[in-house]
């Protein structure tokens, strides 16, 4: 019996590709080398005020100029920055840094939001889009949602399937003009679980980039995720102060802007964290010890993060807090796997069990 006629074979050529004939695309096609790439999609977040928008501003004048962005090539072309919170602040922020150069690119900032979750004025931004790209003659290279929460329209940010959806929308954009969506995004009350609201987004974009404020002033940029790139070593950046000019009163008027700091030394092996080495697992215990000498804390379940501040600063090599909560749940894991192990993880979090000379004894 015949099921398919010549036309649906021709199809499932398309559909079903062979692997054999396949050849690998060897052209990045990024935006900044290293970080993100066109046609993709990213989340950068982070807590209020750690210089979010004044990084997005730096990487987008990077694009603009064709300058380095922390050492990464960058694909020179146009930047939209959606300002769907504060358009006007964004314009200000951008007359801090060189962008008025006859061969810069053009930084458009939309003043209004686009909201995201209504496939009409999506399709109506990506026509806008392309007809700017036309009337500039340039390509848009990167394209920032300023922030998400505002960009959402009436959808929960807790939901999975909205998020799904959010994520489905800045892909198609990414997709159809060739250039790397980011959305600006807000951690929770807890900021070792990333990004506030439903993981769904986590999961759904190729790249996750964080911010954590340092003592002294400096901000680590980390990557949390990349699908289809290694992550690169965590840097970090300071802000900067920036007269725009004077008030009415005479006072200065400023902004602030991000300047790149110098590369972090890191150990060795610049692609294991110190939490990594042979020594995490012997650290933890001594944490853990600690806590069940505490009494009352001895059967209260907690958090990585929780274990985090009682370990020395040192022993994570630099890397931001949330990523040593995320080194310190792994070693927690391995601990649970053991035969008599000391900790086991519920629904509530970690807890306690039995007693462990694990530490005293120097199993690691």
């Amino acid at each position: 019996m015949n099921y398919c006629d010549d036309d649906t074979f021709e199809s499932l050529d398309e559909e079903f590709r062979d692997a054999r004939d396949h050849t690998t695309t060897l052209n990045w096609n990024y935006c900044a080398k290293g970080f993100l790439r066109r046609g993709e999609t990213s989340v950068l977040y982070g807590p209020s005020n750690c210089g979010k928008s004044a990084l997005v501003c730096h990487l987008g004048h990077c694009v603009v100029t064709g300058r380095k962005f922390f050492g990464a090539r960058v694909k020179k072309g146009m930047v939209i920055h959606v300002g769907a919170e504060a358009p006007e602040s964004i314009l200000d922020r951008m007359q801090a840094y060189d962008i008025h150069h006859l061969d810069a690119a053009p930084y458009r900032v939309r003043m209004k939001p686009v909201d995201l979750s209504q496939p009409d004025e999506v399709s109506k931004f990506i026509a806008k889009v392309k007809r700017l790209c036309q009337m500039a003659g340039q390509d848009v290279i990167l394209i920032v949602f300023d922030t998400l929460a505002r960009s959402i329209g009436f959808l929960d940010e807790n939901c999975a399937n909205a998020m799904t959806q959010i994520a489905e929308a800045v892909a198609l954009i990414a997709r159809v003009l060739n250039a790397h969506v980011m959305l600006v995004h807000h951690t929770g009350k807890d900021a070792d679980r990333g990004g506030r609201g439903s993981s769904a987004l986590r999961g759904a974009v190729d790249s996750e980039l964080s911010l954590k404020p340092l003592d002294g002033g400096a901000v680590v940029l980390s990557h949390e995720k990349q699908r289809t790139m290694p992550k690169g070593l965590a840097v970090q950046f300071r802000m900067e102060t920036v007269v725009l000019g004077k008030d009415e009163d005479g006072e200065d008027r400023t902004t602030v802007k991000a300047v790149e700091l110098p590369p972090v030394q890191y150990a060795s092996d610049k692609r294991k964290t110190a939490m990594e080495a042979s020594g995490s697992t012997v650290a933890v215990l001594t944490a853990l010890h600690i806590r069940r000498l505490t009494g009352a804390h001895a059967n209260v379940s907690f958090r990585p993060g929780d274990l985090v501040d009682t370990l020395p600063e040192e022993l994570f090599g630099g890397i931001a807090h949330e990523s040593r909560a995320r080194s310190v749940c792994r070693a927690l894991e391995k601990l649970a796997c053991r035969k008599n192990p000391p900790v086991e993880k519920g629904s509530d979090g970690w807890r306690l069990v039995g007693r462990s000379n694990s530490a005293s004894s120097g199993e690691a």
